[in-house]
Protein backbone atom coordinates (compact mmCIF):
# COMPACT_ATOMS: atom_id res chain seq x y z
CA UNK A 1 0.00 0.00 0.00
CA UNK A 2 2.88 2.29 0.64
CA UNK A 3 4.55 1.61 -2.28
CA UNK A 4 1.58 2.32 -4.25
CA UNK A 5 1.06 5.69 -2.36
CA UNK A 6 4.74 6.58 -3.15
CA UNK A 7 4.07 5.30 -7.01
CA UNK A 8 0.98 7.51 -6.97
CA UNK A 9 2.26 10.56 -5.48
CA UNK A 10 4.97 10.61 -8.00
CA UNK A 11 2.25 9.85 -10.68
CA UNK A 12 0.69 13.15 -9.50
CA UNK A 13 3.60 15.32 -10.07
CA UNK A 14 4.26 13.73 -13.47
CA UNK A 15 0.92 15.02 -13.92
CA UNK A 16 1.67 18.48 -12.71
CA UNK A 17 4.59 18.24 -14.72
CA UNK A 18 3.32 17.89 -17.98
CA UNK A 19 0.47 20.33 -17.03
CA UNK A 20 3.06 22.97 -17.04
CA UNK A 21 4.16 22.15 -20.14
CA UNK A 22 0.91 22.06 -21.57
CA UNK A 23 0.04 25.13 -20.38
CA UNK A 24 0.07 27.34 -22.88
CA UNK A 25 -1.82 25.60 -25.34
CA UNK A 26 -5.20 26.41 -25.46
CA UNK A 27 -8.86 24.87 -25.68
CA UNK A 28 -11.09 25.83 -28.41
CA UNK A 29 -14.87 25.40 -26.76
CA UNK A 30 -16.26 28.20 -26.21
CA UNK A 31 -18.37 29.01 -22.62
CA UNK A 32 -20.42 31.34 -24.52
CA UNK A 33 -22.51 29.95 -26.84
CA UNK A 34 -21.70 30.20 -30.42
CA UNK A 35 -23.50 28.69 -34.20
CA UNK A 36 -22.20 24.91 -34.31
CA UNK A 37 -20.44 26.32 -37.40
CA UNK A 38 -18.66 28.74 -35.71
CA UNK A 39 -17.56 26.00 -32.50
CA UNK A 40 -16.28 23.78 -35.23
CA UNK A 41 -14.51 26.26 -36.98
CA UNK A 42 -12.60 27.18 -33.38
CA UNK A 43 -11.92 23.28 -33.06
CA UNK A 44 -10.59 23.09 -36.62
CA UNK A 45 -8.13 25.80 -36.15
CA UNK A 46 -7.06 24.92 -32.73
CA UNK A 47 -6.26 21.44 -34.23
CA UNK A 48 -4.43 22.46 -37.04
CA UNK A 49 -1.69 25.30 -35.50
CA UNK A 50 -1.26 22.35 -32.66
CA UNK A 51 -0.39 20.09 -35.14
CA UNK A 52 1.65 22.37 -37.44
CA UNK A 53 3.49 23.69 -35.09
CA UNK A 54 2.51 26.97 -36.04
CA UNK A 55 0.72 27.57 -32.12
CA UNK A 56 1.79 31.38 -31.39
CA UNK A 57 2.50 31.52 -27.21
CA UNK A 58 3.21 35.27 -26.38
CA UNK A 59 0.07 36.01 -24.89
CA UNK A 60 -2.50 33.38 -23.31
CA UNK A 61 -5.76 32.60 -24.97
CA UNK A 62 -8.39 32.23 -21.89
CA UNK A 63 -9.82 29.15 -21.72
CA UNK A 64 -13.16 28.59 -22.85
CA UNK A 65 -12.49 32.30 -24.34
CA UNK A 66 -10.21 31.17 -27.73
CA UNK A 67 -11.45 34.95 -29.54
CA UNK A 68 -9.13 36.34 -27.04
CA UNK A 69 -5.79 36.51 -25.53
CA UNK A 70 -4.30 38.07 -22.43
CA UNK A 71 -0.82 39.32 -21.10
CA UNK A 72 0.32 39.49 -17.21
CA UNK A 73 -0.67 43.43 -17.62
CA UNK A 74 -4.35 42.91 -19.40
CA UNK A 75 -5.13 39.88 -17.00
CA UNK A 76 -4.42 41.93 -14.03
CA UNK A 77 -7.25 44.03 -13.76
CA UNK A 78 -10.37 43.35 -11.97
CA UNK A 79 -12.51 41.98 -14.56
CA UNK A 80 -15.89 41.57 -12.73
CA UNK A 81 -15.57 45.17 -11.19
CA UNK A 82 -15.82 46.90 -14.77
CA UNK A 83 -18.12 49.01 -16.02
CA UNK A 84 -19.38 48.40 -19.44
CA UNK A 85 -17.61 51.06 -21.50
CA UNK A 86 -14.67 49.68 -19.60
CA UNK A 87 -15.66 45.94 -20.57
CA UNK A 88 -15.58 46.68 -23.89
CA UNK A 89 -11.95 48.57 -23.98
CA UNK A 90 -10.24 45.40 -22.11
CA UNK A 91 -12.17 43.43 -24.89
CA UNK A 92 -11.00 45.54 -28.16
CA UNK A 93 -7.51 45.51 -26.80
CA UNK A 94 -7.57 41.69 -25.63
CA UNK A 95 -9.39 40.62 -29.48
CA UNK A 96 -6.63 42.84 -30.85
CA UNK A 97 -4.19 40.74 -29.49
CA UNK A 98 -5.79 37.10 -30.39
CA UNK A 99 -6.09 38.36 -33.66
CA UNK A 100 -2.62 39.24 -34.25
CA UNK A 101 -1.70 35.99 -33.02
CA UNK A 102 -3.64 34.56 -35.67
CA UNK A 103 -2.17 36.37 -38.26
CA UNK A 104 1.01 34.98 -37.16
CA UNK A 105 -0.22 31.92 -37.36
CA UNK A 106 -1.92 31.61 -40.12
CA UNK A 107 2.13 32.18 -42.06
CA UNK A 108 2.92 29.18 -43.83
CA UNK A 109 -0.52 27.93 -43.09
CA UNK A 110 -3.34 27.01 -45.51
CA UNK A 111 -4.06 29.04 -48.66
CA UNK A 112 -7.12 30.51 -47.95
CA UNK A 113 -5.69 32.08 -44.76
CA UNK A 114 -7.69 35.47 -45.23
CA UNK A 115 -11.04 33.75 -45.55
CA UNK A 116 -9.83 32.14 -42.68
CA UNK A 117 -9.47 34.95 -40.77
CA UNK A 118 -12.38 36.93 -41.76
CA UNK A 119 -14.27 33.61 -41.06
CA UNK A 120 -12.55 33.79 -37.07
CA UNK A 121 -13.16 37.21 -36.52
CA UNK A 122 -16.92 36.87 -37.35
CA UNK A 123 -17.44 34.18 -35.62
CA UNK A 124 -15.57 35.86 -32.45
CA UNK A 125 -18.19 39.08 -32.84
CA UNK A 126 -21.24 36.55 -31.66
CA UNK A 127 -19.50 36.14 -28.06
CA UNK A 128 -17.73 39.70 -27.63
CA UNK A 129 -21.37 41.14 -28.25
CA UNK A 130 -22.71 38.49 -25.50
CA UNK A 131 -19.36 39.62 -23.26
CA UNK A 132 -19.78 43.82 -24.00
CA UNK A 133 -23.64 43.42 -22.95
CA UNK A 134 -23.71 41.90 -20.19
CA UNK A 135 -21.36 41.05 -16.75
CA UNK A 136 -22.43 37.44 -16.63
CA UNK A 137 -19.54 35.85 -17.82
CA UNK A 138 -16.96 38.29 -16.54
CA UNK A 139 -16.16 35.90 -13.29
CA UNK A 140 -15.56 33.14 -15.53
CA UNK A 141 -13.21 35.12 -17.87
CA UNK A 142 -10.83 36.57 -14.76
CA UNK A 143 -10.42 33.12 -13.48
CA UNK A 144 -9.50 32.00 -17.20
CA UNK A 145 -7.46 35.09 -18.03
CA UNK A 146 -4.82 33.82 -15.08
CA UNK A 147 -1.21 33.68 -17.28
CA UNK A 148 0.21 31.00 -16.37
CA UNK A 149 3.60 31.35 -14.83
CA UNK A 150 7.26 30.14 -16.38
CA UNK A 151 8.33 28.44 -13.40
CA UNK A 152 7.64 24.51 -12.99
CA UNK A 153 6.08 23.74 -9.33
CA UNK A 154 7.16 20.13 -10.09
CA UNK A 155 10.94 20.72 -10.89
CA UNK A 156 10.67 22.60 -7.61
CA UNK A 157 9.24 19.98 -5.37
CA UNK A 158 11.57 17.29 -7.31
CA UNK A 159 14.83 19.33 -6.83
CA UNK A 160 14.44 19.78 -2.99
CA UNK A 161 13.73 23.67 -3.71
CA UNK A 162 13.56 25.21 -0.41
CA UNK A 163 16.72 23.05 0.72
CA UNK A 164 18.89 24.68 -2.59
CA UNK A 165 17.25 28.29 -2.59
CA UNK A 166 20.08 29.46 0.18
CA UNK A 167 22.88 28.28 -2.64
CA UNK A 168 21.24 29.35 -5.62
CA UNK A 169 21.05 32.99 -3.79
CA UNK A 170 24.09 33.16 -2.44
CA UNK A 171 25.65 32.64 -6.00
CA UNK A 172 23.08 34.92 -7.74
CA UNK A 173 24.23 37.41 -5.36
CA UNK A 174 27.54 36.71 -6.01
CA UNK A 175 27.65 36.63 -9.93
CA UNK A 176 25.41 39.73 -9.75
CA UNK A 177 28.18 41.54 -7.65
CA UNK A 178 31.04 40.44 -9.97
CA UNK A 179 28.87 42.35 -12.64
CA UNK A 180 27.90 45.29 -10.76
CA UNK A 181 32.21 45.66 -9.81
CA UNK A 182 32.60 45.38 -13.56
CA UNK A 183 30.16 47.99 -14.64
CA UNK A 184 32.10 51.34 -15.23
CA UNK A 185 35.17 49.79 -15.16
CA UNK A 186 35.94 47.68 -17.94
CA UNK A 187 38.91 47.42 -20.65
CA UNK A 188 37.96 47.34 -23.77
CA UNK A 189 39.60 44.11 -25.20
CA UNK A 190 39.37 44.27 -29.23
CA UNK A 191 37.83 47.98 -29.90
CA UNK A 192 34.56 49.50 -29.58
CA UNK A 193 32.00 49.59 -33.06
CA UNK A 194 29.46 51.75 -32.53
CA UNK A 195 25.57 51.85 -33.46
CA UNK A 196 22.58 54.64 -33.03
CA UNK A 197 19.58 55.22 -34.41
CA UNK A 198 18.69 56.64 -37.87
CA UNK A 199 17.90 59.96 -36.99
CA UNK A 200 14.11 61.15 -36.97
CA UNK A 201 11.92 63.75 -38.56
CA UNK A 202 12.81 66.92 -36.95
CA UNK A 203 11.13 67.40 -33.20
CA UNK A 204 10.85 63.13 -33.27
CA UNK A 205 13.00 63.34 -30.29
CA UNK A 206 10.88 66.00 -28.43
CA UNK A 207 8.51 65.55 -25.28
CA UNK A 208 4.97 64.77 -26.37
CA UNK A 209 1.84 65.78 -25.18
CA UNK A 210 0.35 64.15 -21.96
CA UNK A 211 -1.23 60.67 -23.41
CA UNK A 212 -4.32 60.04 -24.10
CA UNK A 213 -6.00 57.52 -22.08
CA UNK A 214 -9.00 55.14 -22.13
CA UNK A 215 -11.37 54.24 -19.66
CA UNK A 216 -9.28 51.63 -18.17
CA UNK A 217 -6.86 54.29 -17.68
CA UNK A 218 -3.97 52.67 -20.48
CA UNK A 219 -2.34 55.34 -22.80
CA UNK A 220 -3.47 55.01 -25.97
CA UNK A 221 -1.15 56.14 -28.14
CA UNK A 222 -1.09 57.23 -32.02
CA UNK A 223 1.14 55.86 -34.22
CA UNK A 224 2.83 59.15 -34.87
CA UNK A 225 3.11 59.01 -30.92
CA UNK A 226 4.68 55.92 -30.44
CA UNK A 227 7.11 56.40 -33.08
CA UNK A 228 8.23 59.75 -31.56
CA UNK A 229 8.50 57.56 -28.13
CA UNK A 230 10.66 55.01 -29.55
CA UNK A 231 12.92 57.68 -31.74
CA UNK A 232 13.57 59.28 -28.69
CA UNK A 233 14.66 56.63 -25.64
CA UNK A 234 16.31 55.06 -28.72
CA UNK A 235 19.94 54.43 -26.92
CA UNK A 236 23.11 54.18 -28.69
CA UNK A 237 25.47 51.10 -28.33
CA UNK A 238 29.11 50.37 -27.79
CA UNK A 239 30.06 47.00 -28.73
CA UNK A 240 33.51 45.50 -27.88
CA UNK A 241 33.56 43.40 -31.12
CA UNK A 242 36.57 40.57 -30.96
CA UNK A 243 34.37 38.65 -33.76
CA UNK A 244 31.18 37.42 -35.68
CA UNK A 245 29.41 36.83 -32.36
CA UNK A 246 29.55 40.27 -31.40
CA UNK A 247 28.16 41.89 -34.09
CA UNK A 248 24.22 42.04 -34.32
CA UNK A 249 21.65 41.22 -36.24
CA UNK A 250 18.16 39.17 -36.82
CA UNK A 251 17.78 35.82 -35.56
CA UNK A 252 15.68 33.08 -37.75
CA UNK A 253 15.26 29.36 -38.16
CA UNK A 254 14.79 27.02 -41.09
CA UNK A 255 12.41 24.66 -42.50
CA UNK A 256 14.62 22.13 -41.06
CA UNK A 257 14.81 23.77 -37.85
CA UNK A 258 18.07 24.73 -37.73
CA UNK A 259 18.42 28.73 -36.35
CA UNK A 260 20.51 31.13 -39.05
CA UNK A 261 21.38 34.52 -38.09
CA UNK A 262 22.11 37.46 -40.78
CA UNK A 263 24.11 40.11 -39.13
CA UNK A 264 22.31 43.16 -39.47
CA UNK A 265 22.22 46.54 -37.37
CA UNK A 266 19.04 46.64 -36.39
CA UNK A 267 17.08 46.83 -33.01
CA UNK A 268 13.83 45.37 -32.18
CA UNK A 269 10.88 47.34 -30.18
CA UNK A 270 8.08 46.39 -27.61
CA UNK A 271 6.05 48.11 -25.95
CA UNK A 272 4.13 47.46 -22.66
CA UNK A 273 2.85 49.00 -19.18
CA UNK A 274 3.12 48.75 -15.73
CA UNK A 275 1.46 49.90 -12.27
CA UNK A 276 2.87 52.67 -10.28
CA UNK A 277 0.58 54.11 -7.54
CA UNK A 278 -2.33 52.95 -9.26
CA UNK A 279 -1.53 54.89 -12.02
CA UNK A 280 -0.54 53.30 -15.80
CA UNK A 281 2.81 54.38 -17.24
CA UNK A 282 4.34 53.04 -20.90
CA UNK A 283 7.15 50.81 -21.21
CA UNK A 284 9.38 50.61 -24.39
CA UNK A 285 11.74 47.50 -24.81
CA UNK A 286 14.91 47.87 -26.82
CA UNK A 287 16.22 44.51 -28.25
CA UNK A 288 19.45 43.47 -29.40
CA UNK A 289 20.43 39.55 -30.68
CA UNK A 290 23.82 38.10 -31.44
CA UNK A 291 24.69 34.97 -33.50
CA UNK A 292 25.98 33.24 -30.07
CA UNK A 293 27.77 33.39 -26.41
CA UNK A 294 30.95 31.80 -27.40
CA UNK A 295 32.51 29.65 -24.40
CA UNK A 296 35.45 31.30 -22.72
CA UNK A 297 37.26 28.43 -21.64
CA UNK A 298 36.86 24.39 -21.85
CA UNK A 299 34.16 24.63 -19.82
CA UNK A 300 31.40 27.10 -20.05
CA UNK A 301 27.92 26.60 -18.71
CA UNK A 302 26.59 29.78 -20.04
CA UNK A 303 27.92 29.39 -23.72
CA UNK A 304 25.13 28.74 -26.23
CA UNK A 305 23.51 29.59 -29.64
CA UNK A 306 22.14 33.37 -29.75
CA UNK A 307 22.28 36.16 -27.15
CA UNK A 308 21.34 39.62 -26.92
CA UNK A 309 20.26 42.80 -24.86
CA UNK A 310 17.21 43.97 -23.82
CA UNK A 311 17.10 47.43 -22.10
CA UNK A 312 14.15 48.88 -21.28
CA UNK A 313 12.37 52.27 -20.52
CA UNK A 314 9.85 53.55 -17.76
CA UNK A 315 8.21 56.53 -18.69
CA UNK A 316 6.53 59.03 -16.67
CA UNK A 317 3.20 60.88 -18.23
CA UNK A 318 5.58 63.39 -20.18
CA UNK A 319 7.59 60.59 -22.19
CA UNK A 320 10.66 61.43 -19.44
CA UNK A 321 12.61 58.36 -17.98
CA UNK A 322 11.45 57.41 -14.65
CA UNK A 323 14.00 54.13 -14.25
CA UNK A 324 15.75 51.83 -16.22
CA UNK A 325 16.55 48.14 -16.57
CA UNK A 326 17.90 45.45 -18.72
CA UNK A 327 17.71 41.47 -18.96
CA UNK A 328 19.20 39.14 -21.52
CA UNK A 329 16.66 37.24 -23.56
CA UNK A 330 17.19 34.36 -21.33
CA UNK A 331 15.71 36.24 -18.79
CA UNK A 332 18.98 36.23 -16.78
CA UNK A 333 20.69 38.99 -15.61
CA UNK A 334 18.04 41.90 -14.36
CA UNK A 335 19.61 44.83 -13.60
CA UNK A 336 18.12 48.63 -12.60
CA UNK A 337 19.53 51.87 -13.18
CA UNK A 338 17.91 54.83 -11.07
CA UNK A 339 17.17 58.48 -12.66
CA UNK A 340 17.89 60.91 -10.70
CA UNK A 341 14.32 62.71 -10.44
CA UNK A 342 12.92 59.42 -10.90
CA UNK A 343 12.23 56.59 -8.59
CA UNK A 344 13.85 55.06 -6.05
CA UNK A 345 13.68 51.71 -3.80
CA UNK A 346 11.07 52.40 -0.85
CA UNK A 347 12.86 52.05 2.20
CA UNK A 348 11.27 49.32 3.61
CA UNK A 349 12.66 47.22 0.54
CA UNK A 350 15.58 45.02 1.19
CA UNK A 351 17.24 44.54 -2.26
CA UNK A 352 19.36 41.54 -1.81
CA UNK A 353 16.52 39.77 0.07
CA UNK A 354 14.02 40.52 -3.36
CA UNK A 355 17.21 39.72 -5.48
CA UNK A 356 16.87 43.35 -6.54
CA UNK A 357 20.36 44.54 -8.44
CA UNK A 358 20.69 48.34 -8.86
CA UNK A 359 24.07 49.02 -11.04
CA UNK A 360 23.33 52.87 -10.22
CA UNK A 361 21.68 56.02 -10.39
CA UNK A 362 21.95 58.32 -14.00
CA UNK A 363 20.97 61.27 -14.71
CA UNK A 364 17.77 62.67 -16.03
CA UNK A 365 16.36 64.81 -18.69
CA UNK A 366 16.22 63.85 -22.54
CA UNK A 367 19.06 62.52 -23.64
CA UNK A 368 19.12 58.75 -24.81
CA UNK A 369 22.19 56.88 -23.41
CA UNK A 370 24.83 55.24 -25.23
CA UNK A 371 25.51 51.58 -24.18
CA UNK A 372 28.85 49.81 -23.63
CA UNK A 373 28.64 45.67 -24.32
CA UNK A 374 31.16 43.75 -23.45
CA UNK A 375 32.86 40.96 -25.81
CA UNK A 376 31.67 37.44 -25.77
CA UNK A 377 29.35 37.53 -23.00
CA UNK A 378 27.89 41.44 -23.91
CA UNK A 379 27.05 42.15 -20.32
CA UNK A 380 26.32 46.07 -20.25
CA UNK A 381 29.48 47.32 -18.27
CA UNK A 382 28.58 51.46 -19.25
CA UNK A 383 25.96 53.86 -19.42
CA UNK A 384 26.35 57.28 -20.96
CA UNK A 385 23.97 59.92 -20.75
CA UNK A 386 26.39 62.62 -21.07
CA UNK A 387 25.62 63.22 -25.01
CA UNK A 388 29.39 63.20 -25.64
CA UNK A 389 29.89 59.90 -26.72
CA UNK A 390 27.81 60.22 -29.47
CA UNK A 391 29.48 63.41 -31.14
CA UNK A 392 32.99 62.20 -30.95
CA UNK A 393 32.95 59.19 -33.69
CA UNK A 394 31.64 57.72 -36.30
CA UNK A 395 28.69 55.75 -35.65
CA UNK A 396 26.98 53.00 -37.74
CA UNK A 397 23.57 53.76 -38.11
CA UNK A 398 20.37 50.50 -36.93
CA UNK A 399 16.88 50.26 -37.92
CA UNK A 400 14.28 50.03 -35.62
CA UNK A 401 11.90 46.73 -36.14
CA UNK A 402 9.15 45.27 -34.25
CA UNK A 403 10.17 42.59 -32.12
CA UNK A 404 6.38 41.44 -32.98
CA UNK A 405 8.20 40.26 -36.24
CA UNK A 406 9.94 37.60 -35.14
CA UNK A 407 6.58 36.09 -33.93
CA UNK A 408 6.13 34.46 -37.57
CA UNK A 409 7.58 32.60 -40.09
CA UNK A 410 11.09 34.10 -40.07
CA UNK A 411 13.64 35.05 -42.70
CA UNK A 412 14.66 31.52 -43.26
CA UNK A 413 11.45 30.18 -43.67
CA UNK A 414 11.25 28.49 -39.85
CA UNK A 415 9.80 29.79 -36.59
CA UNK A 416 11.57 30.85 -33.94
CA UNK A 417 10.23 30.51 -30.94
CA UNK A 418 8.08 26.94 -30.23
CA UNK A 419 5.10 26.13 -28.21
CA UNK A 420 6.70 26.46 -25.11
CA UNK A 421 7.84 29.77 -25.38
CA UNK A 422 11.42 28.83 -25.66
CA UNK A 423 13.90 29.09 -28.69
CA UNK A 424 15.07 25.55 -29.52
CA UNK A 425 18.74 25.23 -29.90
CA UNK A 426 19.83 27.66 -27.72
CA UNK A 427 20.03 25.82 -24.54
CA UNK A 428 22.52 25.91 -22.02
CA UNK A 429 24.43 23.25 -19.68
CA UNK A 430 23.74 25.57 -16.52
CA UNK A 431 20.40 24.49 -16.91
CA UNK A 432 21.64 20.99 -15.25
CA UNK A 433 22.33 23.14 -12.33
CA UNK A 434 19.21 25.59 -12.17
CA UNK A 435 16.49 23.29 -12.58
CA UNK A 436 15.46 23.01 -9.04
CA UNK A 437 14.79 26.68 -9.11
CA UNK A 438 11.93 26.05 -11.28
CA UNK A 439 13.00 28.03 -14.57
CA UNK A 440 12.32 25.81 -17.07
CA UNK A 441 15.87 25.51 -19.12
CA UNK A 442 17.72 28.28 -17.38
CA UNK A 443 19.44 30.01 -19.76
CA UNK A 444 17.87 29.50 -23.07
CA UNK A 445 16.64 32.59 -24.97
CA UNK A 446 12.39 33.02 -24.58
CA UNK A 447 9.72 34.66 -26.17
CA UNK A 448 8.11 37.93 -24.96
CA UNK A 449 5.44 36.92 -21.97
CA UNK A 450 7.97 33.99 -20.90
CA UNK A 451 10.80 35.78 -19.55
CA UNK A 452 11.48 34.60 -15.67
CA UNK A 453 13.75 37.04 -14.64
CA UNK A 454 14.28 35.86 -10.91
CA UNK A 455 15.40 32.26 -9.40
CA UNK A 456 14.44 32.78 -6.21
CA UNK A 457 10.92 33.19 -6.20
CA UNK A 458 8.52 33.64 -9.03
CA UNK A 459 9.37 37.17 -10.82
CA UNK A 460 8.81 37.44 -14.63
CA UNK A 461 10.07 40.55 -16.71
CA UNK A 462 6.20 41.97 -17.33
CA UNK A 463 5.10 41.66 -14.22
CA UNK A 464 2.48 45.06 -14.45
CA UNK A 465 3.53 45.52 -10.58
CA UNK A 466 7.17 45.27 -10.84
CA UNK A 467 7.57 49.03 -9.55
CA UNK A 468 5.98 47.90 -6.57
CA UNK A 469 9.92 47.75 -5.03
CA UNK A 470 9.76 51.64 -5.98
CA UNK A 471 8.44 55.40 -5.15
CA UNK A 472 9.00 58.64 -6.61
CA UNK A 473 11.26 61.31 -5.08
CA UNK A 474 7.95 63.41 -4.09
CA UNK A 475 6.50 60.57 -2.08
Amino acid sequence: MARFGRLGFLLVLLCLAVAGCAGRQYPYAPVISVSDRCERLFERWHLSVETSGRIDVQDWSPPGFPYLRVDRFLASFDLAALSPPQRRDWLTRSHTKAVTAWRYELQGGPPEADRLLADLRACAQQAITALSSSAEFWPALQQAATVPDSYSTAAQVFGLYPLVTPIVRWRASVTMGELAHRFGRYDVQSGWRRYGPVPGRSGARAAPEPYRRDSLGIPVLSEDEFRALVQRHAPSWRIDTRDSNDVPGVPGRSGDGRLQFRPEPVVFTQLGFTFLDGAILPQLTYVLWFPARPPEGVVDIYAGALDGVMWRVTMDQAGQALVYDTIHPCGCYHQWLLVDGGLRLRPDVDPEAEQLWVLGSVPGGSVAPVLSLSAGDHQLVAADFSGQLQRRVKTQTYRLEALDRLRGATHAGGRLYGADGLIAGTERPERFLLWPSGVVSAGAMRQWGHHAVSFVGRRHFDDPFVLDFFQSLTE
